[in-house]
């Protein structure tokens, strides 16, 4: 019989069958069928009988049809038996009809839906198998029937077969000793395999159980090269929109960019320190980084400079967070977190940005079959293939070492970093994304739509200006792109700035752009060759015409002479040049104001660095060029230059000074603005350091102005505060609103009684601030005596004091002194009173006349201070601010000698060095860890006494142990450098220092800084007037110095704490009318106003 092969076709949804059986069917002699999803079967009705094995005598249907699944079976009908027993398979849809033998391959049996009781098929006489027939001969009994019409076909069977071991088949094939085939009445069994000659009997009904449901095995995928029917069905075709990214980045790996001809491997470097540092050290660093350059000779190099909005919301939490107990609310005063709001209002007003330099590195130029593999990839988001993934990652790790060295100190960029680098480029000036996510990873052609789609460009073909719109804000902002023209030689470290930092003077951000081939000696050589041959060909030409050439021909041919010379004899770093095209993007609001930018940016340029900016056409391309992967609009204005002169550019030059968790103190106004914050605890409780800080500055530079501000911000955050002004204006801080309930002024010119008892300023040491052990204990002891020798020290200055100043310089009566002070117990509990009848006991006529004239001085009202016990509670623990004062006090000038001195300026001197004693007093009798701020004013009264110099000197040591931040302010730096405690000062403000310029050496000296470099006309042109105006100078500038070494120019600026200045106000006359601002610290906003990024 001839097995004609049923037509399959479209896709099985049945989920209990193998794709194999779903697609196929075999029929084995009834009409019942079911199509599946539409699959066209071919149904061939016997219709012979049994023994025929043609089957031609009977009757044959062939119908095809897709529908015959939708009819059921009758109940009871007949089923008509193959005529052998192999059931009629489908044949494959190509090549000859497949043979019997072919179903012979190891199959899997299916698992039926629910057993069955089987019959066993018998030979002619009625019985079973033998019972030698073997296991194989049982399994075939043991075969369950399937339901009539189930697609469970002999193909299906044939290829579960497949799976079972080729031994077993053949034991199979030996130990079948007659045909078996069992079935139940009106359900055909699964055929089996007989052996030649033998034939078909009835069945008989079998009693033993069913056998247990074998676990269903998947079906094996098709052998490799033969196509399945679902392979063969046409597949359908999509026609999808591609995406239309508008940028030449095709992938973002790591740091690494991809476009279809380059890679580029990106690197963040960091800002370096550069004003106020020794031209040594400059020069020293330019040579690092010129090297560095060099040595990435052959590749193209894009240097990106951007800005990032200060985030003044993270500085708040890092305050708030360093602040456990700032002061409670006062009703009608600002809180501490209206303080804190103020703040971060003035830090967006202001425009502070902090700049972030990038450099990336050309390096692969990508093959076709690169590109063509990463197409290829991209259909299974895999992106650039390994192999050149592999391939490039020697090339970078070379990069690492290069730039990962000292001058640039380059690492790679983040994910973040490079997220952020992408979007400013793209929307230039614009508002900071506020969702750049920070999600690790790789960037596909189609993620980069997020980079570009909500920014839509606007430009006119001769367009000055390129008109960005966000298009989800709608905000608005028109960019003008300036390229760097003819600039003169440069005198970098010496007289000039670096060239591309110089632009961060002005008070708004721009954005920075500089593409640059480095050319090696080899190349440098070609080059210069190829400029001389063109020089002399137009020398050659002038004098063919009888012409004379024009001066600059031989004055470059000279030139091009004597750098060939320095090429080829010099080092690699001298022979290297930097090819660049540099471009500045201004931004503005609107296209006049970004016009006038541009134009002030130039005009600053030309005058100041005696450089050209240009403004050409073409601005659309010139914006694209600021984005990472574009090509170069043009190759105008190209500035050829020796590497060491680009490397003088230096963009990451920074002028950051002080901390990041401290107050607001103002900016810097060096060649770029950034805030300046200061926590003056910082360098005790994260650096170890000293907490020591000096000011210095003339009369009349804001040295007791800045005071009081750090006062007042330490007591808002909680910090017990005491400060020492002589003259009395800070008193005026205790009656602010939120400061009032817990502030306390003391007036020493009208305290009482022992207010200044010498014996009592001195604390004992407390046992408890010792370790414990031997240790401790002897280190305690050290302690009390130290204390004793201090306490009998200052009672021996302050008595030489109060004497006459000829009774004070003969040398018997410091004897008598030092005798009647060692009599007297060096304790708290002691007083003056005790040292006069200690010179009385004596015996001795000068001794007593030295007692009676320390008596006559007690007499006066001034002097009843130094006498007698102090009261009790004089400085309470509780108050967060106390101001000691000596309001109406004439202090004295030291120039003077001391005979000509009144008696109320010779009283101004011991009590001056009481009243230091007496705030630290305060400090010292609390816990050691509890913050503590303490300000002296006028120290340089202290700096010629023994006891004055002992006493600056253990401030200075206690400062770090005793969690003090101790702020002391002279007019003169020699009072502090003659201490020798210089290397303990953490912090130095120099103000205005302008009549002497020793002592603005010595200042300089303080700040660590070289001399006779020019550094003392800095000092001198500080808080400069405006000769022209008639109004009162609205800011005070200083040169700081930070715990961590770093020097900037920084102007003072507290205006945003509500009438703090008019609080703080030294000046005669009060706060001036016709809007003019008071106050000595506050910053009258010579920026403009508006909110830039």
């Amino acid at each position: 019989m001839s097995n004609n092969p049923p037509r399959t076709g479209g896709y099985s949804d049945r989920p209990d069958l193998d794709d194999d059986a779903a697609q196929s069917t075999d029929y084995d002699g009834g009409l019942r069928a079911a199509a599946e999803g539409g699959r066209v079967a071919m149904f061939r009705g016997t219709g012979g009988t049994p023994g025929n094995g043609s089957g031609r005598g009977g009757r044959q249907a062939d119908v095809d049809s897709p529908f015959l699944g939708l009819f059921d079976e009758r109940t009871g009908a007949p089923v008509e038996r193959p005529i052998s027993g192999v059931p009629i398979s489908a044949a494959p849809a190509s090549g000859p009809p497949r043979a019997p033998e072919d179903l012979r391959a190891p199959k899997r049996i299916a698992p039926p839906r629910a057993p069955i009781t089987e019959g066993v098929r018998t030979n002619g006489a009625g019985s079973r198998p033998a019972l030698g027939a073997g296991p194989a001969a049982e399994r075939a009994v043991r075969q369950p029937s399937r339901p009539v019409g189930r697609i469970a076909d002999d193909r299906r069977v044939a290829d579960e077969r497949r799976v079972v071991d080729d031994r077993r088949v053949a034991d199979d094939r030996r130990q079948a000793a007659r045909p078996i085939d069992g079935g139940t009445a009106g359900t055909p069994a699964k055929s089996a395999r007989t052996a030649p000659g033998r034939d078909l009997v009835p069945p008989a009904r079998r009693t033993s159980p069913p056998p247990p449901r074998p676990p269903r095995i998947q079906s094996p995928p098709p052998a490799r090269g033969r196509k399945t029917p679902l392979d063969r069905v046409d597949k359908p075709r999509y026609k999808d929109r591609s995406a239309a990214v508008d940028l030449a980045i095709t992938e973002i790996a790591g740091h690494l960019t991809f476009t279809t001809n380059t890679v580029t491997a990106w690197y963040w470097l960091p800002e370096v320190r550069w004003a106020f540092r020794p031209d040594a050290e400059r020069e020293a660093l330019l040579s690092a980084i010129s090297e560095q350059y060099a040595g990435l000779a052959g590749f193209r190099l894009h240097l990106r400079r951007t800005t990032r909005p200060f985030p003044a919301d993270q500085w708040a939490r890092v305050v708030d967070g360093n602040t456990p107990h700032p002061l409670p609310p006062v009703p009608h005063a600002p809180s501490w977190s209206d303080h804190l709001v103020a703040a971060q209002k003035h830090l967006l007003s202001i425009n502070h940005a902090e700049g972030q330099t990038y450099l990336g590195i050309a390096f692969a130029r990508r093959t076709l079959g690169d590109t063509f593999m990463e197409r290829i990839g991209s259909m299974f988001k895999r992106g650039v293939a390994d192999a050149e993934r592999r391939r490039m990652a020697r090339t970078v790790e070379q990069f690492d070492e290069v730039l990962g060295a000292f001058g640039m100190r380059g690492r790679r960029v983040t994910a973040f970093e490079l997220e952020w680098l992408l979007y400013r480029s793209v929307a230039l000036g614009m508002a900071p994304p506020v969702g750049i996510t920070t999600l690790e990873g790789g960037w596909d052609r189609g993620d980069l739509l997020a980079l570009t789609e909500q920014i839509e460009r606007y430009r006119t073909p001769y367009g000055s200006t390129v008109k960005l719109v966000n298009r989800n804000s709608g905000e608005e902002r028109h960019v003008a792109v300036l390229t760097v023209g003819r600039m003169e030689p440069l005198e970098i470290p010496e007289r000039h700035e670096p060239w591309l930092h110089f632009h961060e003077r002005l008070p708004w951000p721009m954005e920075i752009s500089s593409r640059i081939d480095i050319l090696g000696p080899g190349d440098s050589f070609r080059n210069l060759e190829h400029r001389l041959r063109l020089i002399r060909s137009q020398q050659a030409d002038y004098s063919e015409h009888g012409i004379d050439a024009p001066p600059e021909l031989e004055r470059l041919a000279k030139r091009a002479l004597t750098i060939g010379d320095e090429i080829s004899t010099g080092l690699p770093v001298d022979s290297s040049r930097a090819h660049g095209w540099h471009r500045v993007a201004v931004s503005g609001r609107t296209r006049e104001e970004c016009l006038e930018r541009a134009r002030r940016v130039t005009q600053m340029y030309s005058r100041e660095m005696r450089l050209a900016l240009q403004h050409p056409k073409n601005q659309d391309w010139l914006a694209r060029e600021f984005i990472p992967g574009e090509p170069l609009a043009n190759t105008g204005y190209v500035r050829r230059m020796p590497v060491k002169l680009f490397a003088a550019a230096l963009p990451q030059a920074a002028s950051t000074v002080g901390d990041r968790r401290g107050d607001l103190i103002g900016r810097t106004a060096g060649t770029s603005r950034r805030p300046v914050f200061l926590d003056l605890h910082f360098p005790m409780e994260v650096r170890e350091r000293s907490g020591l800080a000096v000011f210095v500055a003339e009369p009349g530079g804001g040295k007791s102005t800045l005071m009081g501000a750090l006062g007042y911000l330490a007591s808002r955050r909680g910090v017990q505060v005491t400060l020492l002004d002589p003259s009395g204006p800070l008193a005026r801080l205790c009656s602010m609103p939120e400061l009032a309930p817990f502030s306390r002024v003391l007036n020493l010119t009208g305290s009482e009684q022992g207010t200044l008892a010498p014996y009592a300023l001195i604390p004992t040491p407390q046992r408890g601030h010792y370790a414990a052990g031997p240790a401790g204990d002897r280190e305690f002891e050290i302690a009390v005596s130290n204390a004793r020798a201090e306490r009998r020290m200052l009672v021996q200055d302050i008595c030489m004091m109060l004497v006459p100043p000829q009774v004070a310089r003969e040398a018997s009566t410091a004897t008598m002194l030092r005798h009647a002070v060692r009599q007297v117990p060096a304790e708290e509990s002691s007083t003056l009173e005790d040292v006069i009848r200690a010179l009385r006991d004596t015996g001795d006529h000068d001794a007593l006349e030295l007692g009676n004239l320390l008596l006559d001085t007690a007499e006066m009202p001034l002097a009843m201070l130094f006498f007698g016990s102090p009261p009790a509670h004089l400085l309470g623990a509780d108050a967060a601010l106390t101001v000691i004062t000596m309001a109406g006090l004439r202090l004295p000038d030291l120039k003077i000698e001391r005979e000509y001195w009144s008696a109320e300026e010779a009283l101004a001197l011991p009590m001056l060095h009481t009243a230091h004693r007496l705030a630290v007093r305060r400090c010292y009798g609390g816990d050691m860890s509890q913050r503590k701020l303490v300000g002296l004013d006028e120290a340089h009264f202290m700096e010629g006494w023994r006891s004055g110099r002992s006493f600056l000197v253990r401030l200075a040591r206690d400062s770090r142990k005793w969690n003090l931040a101790a702020l002391v302010a002279s007019q003169n730096p020699k009072d502090i450098l003659g201490l020798d405690v210089q290397n303990l000062v953490s912090t130095v403000f120099v103000g205005r220092i302008a009549e002497d310029s020793e002592i603005a050496a010595e200042a300089l000296r303080l700040l660590r800084v070289p001399t006779d470099v020019g550094y003392e006309q800095t000092l001198a042109a500080l808080s400069q007037v405006d000769t022209a105006s008639s109004a009162r100078l609205g800011f005070r500038e200083f040169v700081m110095r930070d715990v961590d070494g770093r020097v900037q120019k920084v102007r003072v600026d507290v205006s945003y704490v509500q009438d703090l200045l008019r609080y703080l106000d030294t000046t005669p006359g009060g706060v001036p009318t016709g809007g003019t601002v008071g106050g000595e610290v506050v910053d009258l906003h010579d920026d403009d106003p508006e909110d830039d990024r």
